[in-house]
């Protein structure tokens, strides 16, 4: 029985919907029959069905040893390059530090769930047309590095 391992992808079948109190998840199987919780809101648009197979990264496993998964996402994967339109700047709050940080809302005709982390560039008029690399996928939201401002051949 093998260990799951940070940013690797594995196989898993969708048994079931599982209705918790707090939300709805799909519970996943490995090929080592342990079950995994899969929260599913995050994933309407990623048609995953019960019965079928998913690939599914491991995005993180903490100090716990809770599993976090992440579905293959439908559209990107990491390292792929595309113009996005940078709409808007967003606050969030770090989970461990609760420090606040920025990042820059992206969409395209693909997704309207990325969001260009580390964003610095805050002199730029919104929105505007970017060329970025995905660099994550994290519940279901592209995350994103800003390459340049994107010109509209004329």
């Amino acid at each position: 029985m093998e260990q799951l391992k940070e940013g690797k992808a594995y196989i898993f079948f969708v048994e079931k919907i599982l209705k918790l109190p707090d939300d709805d998840y799909f519970v996943l199987v490995d090929e080592w029959n342990r079950k995994y919780l899969l929260t599913q809101k995050f994933y309407k648009n990623y048609n995953i069905e019960i019965g079928k197979k998913i690939t599914c990264y491991v995005n993180k496993i903490n100090c716990n040893g809770k599993i976090f998964l992440e579905p293959e996402h439908p559209i990107y994967k990491v390292g792929n390059i595309d113009i996005f339109i940078i709409t808007k700047l967003e606050e969030r709050i770090k989970q461990k530090s609760k420090e606040p940080y920025f990042v820059a809302l992206a969409q395209n005709n693909k997704t309207n769930k990325a969001a260009v982390i580390n964003y610095t560039d805050f002199q730029h008029k919104m929105p505007f047309t970017a060329k970025c690399e995905v660099i994550k996928i994290k519940k279901a939201e592209v995350l994103l590095r800003f390459i340049e401002i994107h010109q509209e051949p004329h």
